[in-house]
């Protein structure tokens, strides 16, 4: 595994995870692994809790807007060694920034392959406008985690096709097959 768009290896916990935290939330989500140095050695965290701790602290206090809807951490043991995982989807209300230095390139963040940048004016104002056209339903759900087999053995028993293309269509998933709120 290497670092990648989705994917971000830190040793230990700094501040500048809050700034990949927000890319991830701005771009298509991704996972930081905490405890796993860039080289992709696992080092281990001291402290799991911890820094699981202070991960949600930062989504619900220094980013805006509260990103902890589409945040996630947790602890696994990786080769004898505690590493964390911060999951953190593409959020629904872009752009997210860090609260201390506003909507503006020094707060804004996105991935750009395995790096994470200050976006541009015009990227920050494409986020605006994307946003501000939402329709709810349209809108990316928090919970990606929906199964329709309930429906689908509906739809079976009354003889009519259940397929991914039927759920575009009724709006629950959308052109990338994310699960919407309509789902």
């Amino acid at each position: 595994m290497r670092e990648n768009i989705n994917i971000e290896f830190k040793r230990e916990w700094s501040d500048n995870i809050k700034k990949t935290m927000v890319a991830f939330a701005n771009t298509d989500g991704g996972t930081i692994y905490l405890g796993v140095a860039d080289d992709g050695e696992v080092v281990g965290v001291d402290d799991p809790e911890q820094c699981m701790v202070r991960a949600m602290q930062a989504a619900g206090n220094a980013i805006r807007p509260d990103v902890t809807l589409c945040t996630h951490a947790h602890a696994e043991d990786f080769e004898g060694k505690m590493i964390v995982m911060i999951e953190v989807q593409r959020g629904t209300s872009r752009p997210y920034y860090l609260a201390e230095k506003g909507v503006r390139p020094t707060g804004v963040y996105v991935r750009q392959g395995a790096m994470t940048a200050p976006a541009s004016e015009s990227a920050i104002l494409a986020m605006i406008k994307e946003s501000s056209n939402d329709v709810f339903d349209e809108e990316r759900s928090t919970n990606q985690a929906l199964t329709f087999e309930e429906a689908g053995n509906v739809f079976a028993s009354a003889g009519v096709a259940f397929e991914e293309r039927h759920m575009r269509s009724l709006g629950f998933v959308d052109e990338h097959g994310i699960y919407t709120n309509t789902g």
